[in-house]
């Protein structure tokens, strides 16, 4: 049996962790400019987390290369 706040630590990285993908999903859209400011609500000890994450994300979350084929 899990004690209550038990999985507290797991669901504050699951909570970076989503912050970290919306913020790399605004600059995609571009409704944000890149920026490597971390959030005042992020823990002190989380902050490299959230930064790896941005990273990541920003990764991921780039626009696809058109690819043209040329027709003989």
């Amino acid at each position: 049996m899990t004690k209550l706040g038990d999985n507290t630590p797991h669901i504050i990285d699951k909570a970076i962790d989503f912050m970290a993908s919306s913020q790399a999903f605004k600059e995609y859209l571009a409704h944000t400019r890149s920026s490597e400011f971390i959030p005042d609500d992020i823990p002190a000890d989380k902050r490299t987390m959230y930064l790896s994450r941005l990273e990541h994300y920003r990764q991921l979350y780039r626009p696809a290369k058109v690819q043209k084929t040329e027709e003989a």
